[in-house]
């Protein structure tokens, strides 16, 4: 009987102990083996030029405006090393590239990109503008332009 009784207390301690423990996932951020939390989430971009389906129109024509200013910025728990535009045609061939990167603003976090755009060739043009942070974490973001065709000097010669 007196076994009995250690058994059963032994077995509620047992059972208080398994209750009271704190479960923990392994859900996001986790450790890496340098004790630094990794961050497994891609930066946040905000475009700020240009808007979908903005019209410009070619470039030495008498309409206006013939290029695009092209701005965006981005956020992330980790440096971003590296923010870019890449500007396709009609026929989804890469027109023109801009890129910044850590290393060219002395290891800072890229948090904007500006630049502009022009062409002497009317269309439909697509920007992806894509940040990668120091962890490879990568997002991207798509607008498309429109280029319509201005006539040079007022004449259609």
């Amino acid at each position: 009987m007196k076994n009995q009784k250690i058994y059963s207390a032994l077995l509620l301690m047992c059972c208080l102990s398994l209750f009271s423990m704190k479960c923990e996932s392994d859900d996001i951020p986790t450790e890496a083996d340098d004790g630094l939390i990794e961050d497994q989430i891609a930066p946040s971009i905000t475009v700020l030029s240009p808007i979908e389906g903005l019209v410009f129109y070619t470039e030495g024509g008498v309409d206006s405006p013939d290029y695009i200013e092209i701005q965006a910025t981005a956020t992330d728990d980790s440096l971003i090393e590296k923010g870019s535009v890449r500007i396709f045609n009609n026929s989804s061939v890469e027109v023109d590239y801009y890129e910044e990167t850590s290393g060219t603003v002395n290891s800072t976090s890229i948090t904007a990109i500006q630049t502009s755009f022009r062409t002497f060739e009317p269309g439909e043009y697509t920007l992806e503008f894509e940040f990668i942070d120091s962890e490879g974490n990568s997002s991207f973001i798509v607008r498309n332009v429109i280029c319509l065709f201005s006539v040079i000097d007022g004449s259609e010669n």
